[in-house]
């Protein structure tokens, strides 16, 4: 029987090593084959391989059948299965699945390739009917053709800060704003497909002047880093930075400046390399529904804000819940004055504990407090998620590890863990089934706020959400609520593994932004760990993903002193991720 906890990136990581090695010739395949960026790999070893990765050892051949078995477990995971002597007589690199459609591999593969933008828009097509490429809209491409448009001084700023950048003055030759690369009449859209001259300082500069309460379909954090990462120089003409980020503002503002006109929706982006567009197969429903989601996740308008709270704490014995409590009102009152509208806090798992008893003796507690202590801040809804963990054992593990979420109505949200740590097996009383879903004191885990759906996971969590291959119920934010961690040597240290494999794991599966906090027992606070992260590197394994690969930042940070030591507050918002 093949292990169901096997997922997609454990056989990308098979077939990486595969491809480092000889395959053994008794494990080549004679009927079927598993394509993979134009190379042809015997399913069933692939499979036994994916095991190490999974499970830490080959699996045996013996344990589970070819053909069909592996074929479908595999086909499920999203893999190209096809017969052998099929694939081997394809002439032009075309598959079976798709006869005209050429299977570059990454070697070939650039984003000036132009099946890339010919499959995004087949892809449109599919998803939402009627799409017009290279469209023409009729708005103008000076400043002051905005004057009675609600943007015009935004729009007056922007262009006057591109002026002043190198000094070009005139780098607006055309009377109409060029043509936009789609634009999909329902519900009424623009989609851009940007390729790396468009991620240039200039552009930068453009991005960081919008206004906060502009909707645009994309992560203008996401593209900023970009901006700075990938740093693209045009000089022919030598003003052609100004003019493309100038050109592509406008197209961001459309829905803004044509009135009830087209388009009505905020502008979606696309990165030319943020994955191999023409990879993906048009008559394959899955890719559709792959792509679409990719689509609609940026066309979803985050409103309000996550404060996420780190602690770094002088001792893992001296504090007390009533200590703990304390914290809170100067925390929130601060993190009150530093935003506006309604947001989110995030605390720590076991920010408070019961030791012997079930954490639920405390929920009426907590709940009455932070009721009162956000009923201060007024006309302003704010949500505090916290751990409360209890029944703790001989060996010291808490058997009950439980998040709850507060606003000043009541408890809003309640979730126990639903995955253990390694060494958490058979200490720790998880969500009922495993199932990450499942109700706890008749709670969802999931709130909702400002139309935002959130989605509370407890420390080990988020690891479940990648490893399980958990389908994302329809959530745009994950909090997770971590526990701690220590010096090494004396406890959990791994920091920076959690937020590879935890954090930019759970956004990988989910294809939402996962915010995170901890406490930091006897240690400083890492100064680069990050409490919130946003996947945006395709299928690159998180094994070799980089605090520089995360595009989100916070909008302002604090610290502050507490009896227990010091917290680190970081503020994001939700409208720029």
């Amino acid at each position: 029987m093949i292990p169901r906890n096997i997922i997609r990136e454990h056989v990308i990581k098979a077939l990486e090593a595969i491809d480092a090695r000889a395959l053994p010739p008794s494990r080549k395949s004679t009927k079927f084959v598993l394509v993979f960026n134009g190379r042809q790999y015997p399913p069933k070893y692939v499979l036994s391989f994916a095991n190490r990765f999974a499970n830490g050892e080959e699996l045996n051949p013996s344990a589970f059948s070819g053909g069909q078995e592996t074929n479908n477990f595999l086909r499920r995971l999203g893999f190209d299965i096809e017969e052998k002597t099929l694939a081997e007589t394809r002439t032009s690199g075309k598959s079976k699945s798709s006869p005209n459609k050429v299977t570059k591999t990454q070697k070939d593969y650039n984003e000036r390739c132009p099946e890339c933008k010919d499959t995004v828009e087949t892809m449109l097509k599919k998803s939402y009917g009627t799409v017009e490429s290279n469209y023409k809209f009729t708005i103008g491409t000076n400043p002051e053709d905005f004057r009675d448009t609600p943007y015009y001084d935004d729009l007056k700023r922007i262009f006057k800060n591109l002026q002043d950048y190198r000094g070009y003055k005139d780098f607006v030759y055309k009377d109409t704003l060029p043509n936009c690369d789609y634009f999909v009449q329902n519900p009424g859209f623009v989609v851009e497909f940007d390729e790396s001259q468009h991620f240039t300082i200039p552009r930068k500069i453009s991005l960081q002047n919008y206004p906060r309460n502009l909707k645009v379909g994309f992560l203008l954090s996401e593209w900023g880093a970009l901006c700075d990462k990938i740093n693209a120089k045009d000089n022919d003409p030598p003003y052609r930075d100004e003019q493309r980020a100038w050109y592509d503002t406008l197209r961001d503002f459309l829905p803004e400046l044509t009135g009830n006109l087209e388009p009505t929706e905020p502008t979606v982006r696309l990165y030319s390399e943020e994955m191999q567009w023409c990879s993906l197969n048009p008559n394959n429903p899955d890719d559709v529904e792959k792509f679409k989601n990719i689509i609609e996740s940026r066309r979803k308008d985050l409103n309000g804000w996550v404060a996420t709270v780190v602690l770094q704490s002088d001792s893992d014995e001296d504090y007390s819940n009533d200590g703990r409590m304390d914290a809170l009102p100067p925390i929130v009152d601060r993190i009150a004055k530093e935003t506006s509208g309604n947001g989110v806090i995030l605390f720590p798992g076991g920010w408070f504990r019961t030791d012997k008893e079930n954490p639920s003796t405390l929920y009426d507690w907590v709940e009455k407090t932070i009721k009162n202590i956000l009923s201060k801040p007024k006309k302003r809804n704010i949500v505090v998620c916290v751990g409360i963990d209890g029944s703790v054992d001989v060996e010291g593990y808490s058997h009950d590890q439980i998040g709850i979420s507060i606003s000043k109505e009541g408890i809003e949200a309640i979730g126990r863990k639903f995955h253990p740590a390694p060494q958490e097996s058979g200490h720790v009383k998880l969500a009922k089934d495993k199932d990450y879903l499942a109700k706890e004191d008749g709670k969802s885990r999931i709130f909702e706020l400002n139309g935002v759906k959130y989605f509370m996971c407890v420390c080990y969590d988020t690891y479940g959400i990648r490893h399980k291959d958990f389908t994302n119920p329809d959530v745009d934010v994950v909090l997770n609520l971590v526990h701690c961690f220590y010096p090494r040597g004396e406890g959990p240290s791994g920091e920076s593994y959690f937020a590879r494999h935890g954090f930019a794991g759970a956004s990988k599966q989910w294809k939402c932004p996962v915010f995170g906090t901890a406490v930091f027992f006897n240690r400083s606070i890492p100064e680069r760990w990050p409490t919130g992260v946003y996947w945006n590197q395709g299928d690159k394994s998180t094994q070799k993903w980089r605090y520089a690969d995360n595009t989100i930042k916070s909008e302002a940070e604090f610290k502050m002193n507490v009896r227990e030591g010091a917290v680190l507050v970081k503020i994001y918002d939700l409208r720029k991720e």
